[in-house]
């Protein structure tokens, strides 16, 4: 049996939702202040919830909250009354980020389903398995998986699969961009991301700036599967998700529209679906930075990206033909029409823009002039010409899509069946059913009587009782059951339909809600666990770990003196003689070796890291470095020590408990976690910090320098694998170089401009309880892993024996470095 999927909408406010519901949205996700992924967006307070949610569920529409942002340990008590709240009110689900959150909600609101967010990377099927172990009822996966890879997870999991179908792109894996947050202090993984992907760039190659066509080098275009909609369907996804929090009320009206009328007409007749033209031009019109069917397809590669326009594209409606000084009028030759409200923009300009106050065709002022037609409008910055010109907005269309939410009357109708029960000398019966087997009956005071003139008839009382004016419902059937001399007012009858309707009403919403929570005695009780589980940690010899990639660079870690070395090998070169020996010195000098494994790692991939992990545990590594959940799932069978990496975002203690509760030793910190956070966490188990090194700030798996360097050839897009040698960077507007690595797999890892180095706050760091400092020498030469690694072991050493001469200072190693977040922290 064919399965139809949910369709779900943003609402970045009341009028949004509004426009969801009214246009056919069958579920709506939605943010309350300060607790979203979109924190830029209007969002709710929970009055407005509360309202919005009635709203919604009155309709037969689900909601979903959005907490989808790590939590700070200071807003987990607020969080945990928001679920409190949210679960009493009949909440439909929770997306969720912060493992943390995830397990909280699990153990002290059972009843509130949980889904999984996109922020949490979720990419393989072992992720999506451990998650649903973990009561986790629905998935929203990483937007770049193929639709080949989402069937399979979906046939193997059976959990319920969300995914995005159109808005905009993210060119990094959800969850693991700290761009926004390195550049300015505003994290994505908080909800406030600055957008650095929509800045230009410039591109350098071994020093050499090459030049790009288009300068917005992280800018992809907007998804659009409307074409493709029946092969998302087939492929068993269950939600189809628009994007758009941040968007304006008519965009939220227009899609959902469009991708309503979509399904419907597939579900209808699957052998012959179609996408109008009108709705194509629609899409377009509403947002677009051109189109793309993101990696559905598999890789779209050069064709992903919006080089040329970060922002909203339009519909390009003709060319500048000329420019009138004297009357400072812009004359266009228009291709398509026009008219008067219209915005328009100029290619190649991003702030020229101007809304279309008159038209002028000849000297006659028109409201609007078509094809072929040569307008002159008012301007006075002219463009040059032959400059094509967009149309932005569309008056018209916006006028329209305002008219499906902001009138009275709803447009969206609830089916009921309306009985009527009117025995002469009984009081009047009215009944109301819907389609969900709820009912109002209403016994009215009035107590039916004879006709003494004109009786009333059946159809003057189906007449009545079919004006539900501007409630939710539509009456699909009435029974009348009244003898002919029957007389009952007007009046009556219209009261009676009005209080059973209102308690129809109140029937619907009110069977949403659920048991309230006793919030005082609840939080005692968790407070209670926290200050067991405080009591004093034993303090232990912090250690120092090296991350690497080369035989060379582990033998400089070795002799330098690292306590524990992260081994980030191919399985090829694992097995190579020249390993083999070094690691074998690893152990026999006692210094322990962890494999560390990527932080994506698809179905495709799972294989070969087991493979690898195999070959550690047998070459006598003691631990693996898990950096995504679905690896973290297989190396719990390992036997191995697991130390979660950075990228797992463990940012309060809940989450630290969370993962030591499933067998992990170590866990290492969010790097966008401040000393105070980190003092903090400590307590609660064995926690590591990145100190040292080129910070990780995008995962993409788009080929930048693939991209820019390729060209498409009669096989399709040839990328020369020219990343596999060169130095490459991208430089932003205030000349910060980023320096960019891609792996076997042709990911591209972009990096922070200024190396981290905390080697002055070594002992801060050790009087807050880390267990261990972290240097990542992953993109250090042989020379460079030395004398780091040599500078920290000097000042841990100087911390436990108070010998200050040997102390080395930031300066000595890193000209050019920063302290990332360790004393600033996020928003």
């Amino acid at each position: 049996m064919l399965n139809i999927p949910e369709l779900l909408a943003p609402a970045g406010n009341m009028e949004s939702l509004i426009a969801a519901v009214e246009n056919g949205a069958d579920a709506v996700y939605l943010g309350i202040k300060d607790f979203s992924a979109r924190a830029y967006a209007g969002n709710f307070t929970i009055e407005e919830f509360r309202e919005a949610l009635d709203f919604a569920h009155l309709r037969a529409v689900k909601v979903y909250v959005t907490l989808n942002t790590l939590i700070k340990d200071s807003e987990m008590e607020e969080a945990l009354e928001l679920m409190y709240t949210l679960d009493e009110l009949g909440t439909d689900a929770i997306i969720v980020q912060d493992m943390g959150l995830l397990e909280l909600a699990r153990e002290k609101v059972p009843s509130l389903p949980i889904h999984a967010s996109t922020q949490m990377t979720v990419h393989n099927t072992e992720a999506v398995l451990a998650l649903k172990k973990s009561g986790v009822k629905r998935i929203v996966l990483a937007r770049e998986l193929s639709l080949e890879e989402i069937s399979r997870i979906k046939s193997e999991t059976g959990v319920e699969i969300e995914a995005f179908v159109h808005g905009a792109l993210c060119i990094c894996y959800s969850g693991q961009c700290l761009m926004s947050s390195m550049i300015g202090g505003r994290s994505g993984n908080r909800g406030y991301c600055a957008q650095p992907c929509r800045k230009q760039y410039r591109f350098r190659m071994d020093g050499k700036e090459i030049k790009t066509e288009g300068s917005y080098l992280l800018s992809p275009k907007d998804l659009n599967t409307s074409e493709i909609l029946p092969e998302l369907i087939n492929a068993g996804i269950d939600s189809f998700k628009i994007e758009g929090r941040m968007k304006r009320p008519e965009y939220v009206a227009g899609v959902v529209r469009i991708y309503r009328n979509l399904i419907d007409r597939f579900a209808e007749d699957p052998d012959n679906y179609f996408v109008t033209e009108e709705e194509k031009e629609n899409l377009e019109q509403l947002f677009n930075r051109e189109f793309t069917t993101g990696y559905f397809k598999g890789d779209p590669a050069i064709d992903l990206m919006s080089r040329e326009r970060p922002h909203n594209q339009g519909i390009m409606v003709g060319k500048v033909s000329g420019y009138n000084n004297k009357f400072k009028r812009l004359e266009i030759t228009l291709t398509r029409e026009l008219e008067v409200g219209d915005g328009i923009g100029f290619e190649g300009s991003k702030n020229s823009g101007t809304i279309v106050r008159g038209i002028y065709i000849g000297n006659r002022l028109e409201k609007k002039a078509g094809s072929g037609e040569v307008i002159t409008i008012n301007f006075d910055q002219p463009p040059k010409n032959g400059t094509p010109v967009y149309r932005t907005l569309d008056d018209s269309l916006m006028k329209e899509l305002q008219a499906s939410y902001s009138s009275p009357a709803p447009i969206r109708k609830v089916p009921v069946s309306i009985d009527l029960k009117a025995h002469i000398g009984e009081k009047l019966e009215l009944s109301i059913y819907d389609n969900e087997n709820n009912t109002s009956t209403i016994i009215s005071d009035y107590v039916v009587q004879t006709a003494q003139k004109r009786p009333t008839t059946e159809e003057d009382v189906k007449k009545q009782l079919a004006k539900t004016g501007n409630t939710v419902f539509e009456a699909q059937g009435i029974e009348v059951d009244m003898p002919d001399d029957a007389f009952i007012p007007i009046k009556e009858l219209n009261n009676a339909r009005t209080e059973a309707t209102t308690e129809l009403e109140r029937i619907r919403i009110k069977k949403f809600r659920r048991p309230a929570h006793d919030i005082s005695s609840e939080m005692k009780q968790e407070k209670s666990e926290e200050t067991e589980i405080t009591d004093e940690k034993e303090e232990k010899m912090i250690l120092l770990s090296v991350s690497v990639k080369t035989v060379d660079a582990l033998a400089s870690a070795l002799k330098s003196g690292a306590d524990l070395v992260y081994i980030d090998a191919s399985l090829k070169e694992l097995q190579s003689n020249d390993w083999k020996f070094m690691t074998e010195s690893a152990c026999g000098k006692n210094i322990s070796l962890y494999l560390h494994t990527p932080v994506i790692v698809k179905d495709t991939e799972i294989q070969d890291v087991k493979e690898k992990i195999k070959l550690a545990k047998e070459l006598g590594f003691e631990g693996i470095i898990a950096a995504n959940l679905g690896v973290l799932e297989i190396a719990r069978d390992s036997g191995l020590k697991i130390l979660t990496d950075s990228s797992v975002n463990v940012f309060n203690k809940h989450t630290l408990q969370a993962f030591t509760k499933e067998g992990v030793d170590t866990v290492t910190l969010s790097t966008e976690m401040n000393l105070g956070q980190i003092i903090e966490i400590t307590p609660y188990g064995d926690c590591e910090y990145i100190v040292h090194g080129q910070i990780r700030i995008m995962e993409s798996e788009h080929c930048l320098i693939g991209g820019v360097l390729g060209e498409k050839d009669e096989n399709g897009f040839n990328c020369g694998s020219q990343c596999k040698s060169g130095k490459f960077e991208i430089i932003d507007e205030k000349g910060y170089e980023f320096p960019i690595r891609t792996d076997s797999q042709c990911r591209t890892h972009i990096f922070n401009s200024r190396e981290l180095c905390l080697l002055e706050d070594v002992p801060q760091l050790i009087k807050a309880g880390v267990s261990r400092l972290r240097i990542d020498a992953t993109n250090m030469d042989d020379y460079n892993v030395s004398m780091v690694t040599r500078a920290y072991r000097a000042n841990i050493d100087a911390y436990y024996t108070g010998d200050t001469k040997h102390i080395w200072q930031g300066s000595d190693i890193s000209e050019f470095h920063t302290r990332g977040h360790y004393h600033r922290g996020v928003q």
